[in-house]
This record gives structure tokens, sequence and C-alpha cells, in this order.
């Protein structure tokens, strides 16, 4: 089980070069589909990071496999004391009964003191189709408070696809 992933962002090569340094890790090279000359490298390995300037998280549930094929679907909350419970418990629901349009999710809390109160969901679908039909769905629908941008309320989402 996957307790601790790690992502970092830089250049094609960077990046390519520390995926040769290290054979032996499960990574993925992602692409973020908006941002298309942002490439963020994640580390599935469940060891300890190697990057020198890394985002690192920890698991707190997952149902995520490290091979699958498809898009990356990263939702970042963070929201005030009074909803963070409520937040907290419905990821937690979330990753426990995944929708049968999912490959997997990781709840992740960032590790970052400054950023402690930051909570992931990190989806995996096997394309945008899929995460189009999947944000029509009513256990995407349960997220809808938590993604409005206010004072109380920091949310920001980003599509990463494959490119390895």
């Amino acid at each position: 089980m996957l307790s601790k992933l790690s992502l970092t962002f830089g250049s094609r090569q960077i990046l390519q070069d520390i995926i040769n340094k290290y054979p032996d890790r499960k990574f993925k090279l992602m692409q973020a589909s908006v941002h298309s000359n942002n490439l963020a490298l994640f580390d599935f390995s469940n060891e300890p990071t190697i990057f020198k300037s890394p985002v690192e998280y920890t698991v707190l549930g997952e149902r995520l496999n490290s091979n699958y094929r498809g898009i990356l679907y990263y939702q970042s909350f963070q929201v005030d004391n009074d909803h963070q419970k409520v937040l907290f418990n419905t990821l937690s629901k979330m990753v426990d009964d995944p929708s049968p349009l999912i490959n997997g999710q990781a709840f992740l809390q960032v590790n970052n003191k400054d950023e402690s109160t930051t909570l992931v969901l990190l989806t995996a679908l096997n394309d945008f189709d899929d995460l189009i039909a999947w944000k029509e769905t009513e256990d995407f629908e349960q997220l809808a408070s938590f993604t409005t941008r206010d004072p109380n309320n920091t949310y920001y989402d980003e599509v990463y696809r494959p490119l390895m």
C-alpha cells in the first residue's frame, strides 16, 4: 500500500535524467493539459524522495495502481477549519467507494507545514471522456461546495496526461 508520494517539476531533459538515474523507481512523467509547458514527474515508489525540490505527500487513503495507463486528475483543496472535517470525510468515502469510471484514487495531505491543511485527491482515469463523465456523477457533485474559490476555500485542479 502506498504511504507516501512525491512529485517535482522541470524540463523534459532534467526529468528524463532523473528517470534514467533511478530506473528502479515507479515514475510517471506527465504533462499538464492546460499549461502544456509544465511537466511533472510523479514518484509512486513509496520510497523517500530523491527530488531536490519535491512536493511531498502523505497518503491518507488510496486505491491507485501506479501501472495504470491514462490521465491523472489532480485536485487540491484548502478549506477553513469549519469545513476541514467534512472535506476529509468526503474524500475518504470517495476513495473507499470509487466510481466505476475511475481506475483508482489517492487521498493525500501535503507534508509542507505551511500547507499541511491542503488535501489532494489524485484520480486516475482512462481518458478525458471518462473525466467528463465522472464530473457529471453524483460522486463528483459531493465536491462541488469545495471547488469554489472564496476567502475560506482555495481550490486548484489540473489534468495530467502521460508522456511515458
